[in-house]
């Protein structure tokens, strides 16, 4: 069963949103393409679904045209934790 867990943390001028999958974690060899459009660093999801290596590259544009940062921390025994901070309005 994969159990995600959400954090909210206020940072002052900005606040800072962590999510924490307990999946099987990004391999080293594909941690520095997860962003990247149409991306070759895709695996099924966890239900066997197709991957179309978008949904990550389109959340940074989100987050970046917004004056944030998205980042992660991933490995396979403890899954991947994405986090953004965005500046309060």
């Amino acid at each position: 069963m994969l159990i995600f867990f959400l954090k909210i943390i206020d940072k002052g001028k900005e606040v800072e949103i962590s999510v924490k999958d307990s999946g099987i974690g990004i391999p080293e060899n594909m941690k520095s393409k997860v962003f990247n459009i149409f991306t070759e660093a895709k695996r099924p999801g966890t239900a066997g679904e197709k991957s179309f290596g978008l949904g990550l590259s389109i959340s940074k544009q989100i987050v970046e045209s917004h004056g944030g940062k998205i980042w992660f921390e991933s490995n396979a025994e403890n899954g991947t934790t994405f986090f953004v901070r965005l500046p309060k309005p």
